[in-house]
């Protein structure tokens, strides 16, 4: 059952078109599918994106979250490390959408203007979401495990590299250890 939402996600106006660098559990359709229902959005098409990577960044699970039990990605600086997700085009009217998505409502956090190149070699203005300062741990948490396997899977989905997904794998069995390189 779809929960009555109000408020800024859904009177927002419609800006001018983004791209939406998505590295998290937004990947995984079938988790964000199951958040759209709840919420009262239609789930976009993120079958128009294209896999890219955002160069010096690395994941820093250091977001604790109620809904996945434990630790949730962000964005961390890391001169030399990528973090690989998918390059979304997004409509002006879905901001309102991602930004309630992506936790920037309710300043969990924050949106950040980003470049990122498809595997293709272009480099694409994008928006990406880390957490806000003010909320993040002190150093990285346990990853929580069912927000781990969205991740795989939404990986898996969107066709990014092997070496990705095994990096996200290796998250798994050093629960919470730094798994770098």
């Amino acid at each position: 059952m779809a929960l009555p939402v109000f408020g800024k996600a859904h009177e927002a106006p419609a800006g001018p078109g983004f791209v939406w660098f998505v590295y998290g559990s937004s990947l995984d359709g079938e988790a964000f599918s199951a958040w759209a229902r709840e919420h009262g959005y239609d789930t976009p098409d993120l079958g128009r994106g294209r896999p890219a990577r955002l160069a010096g960044f690395r994941l820093a699970f250091d977001v604790v979250s109620r809904h996945w039990g434990g630790a949730v990605a962000s964005l961390a600086e890391a001169p030399g490390e990528v973090v690989e997700g998918l390059a979304v085009p997004m409509p002006g009217g879905a901001r309102g959408l991602v930004d309630h998505k992506e936790g920037a409502l309710s300043g969990l956090y924050e949106p950040v203007p980003v470049k990122v190149r498809t595997t293709d070699g272009t480099e694409v203005d994008a928006v990406a979401y880390r957490a806000a300062t003010s909320r993040r741990l002190a150093s990285d948490g346990v990853p929580a495990p069912a927000y781990l396997d969205a991740l795989v899977r939404g990986a898996r989905a969107a066709g990014l590299s092997a070496s990705w997904i095994a990096r996200l794998e290796a998250f798994r069995g050093d629960a919470g250890a730094d798994v770098r390189g």
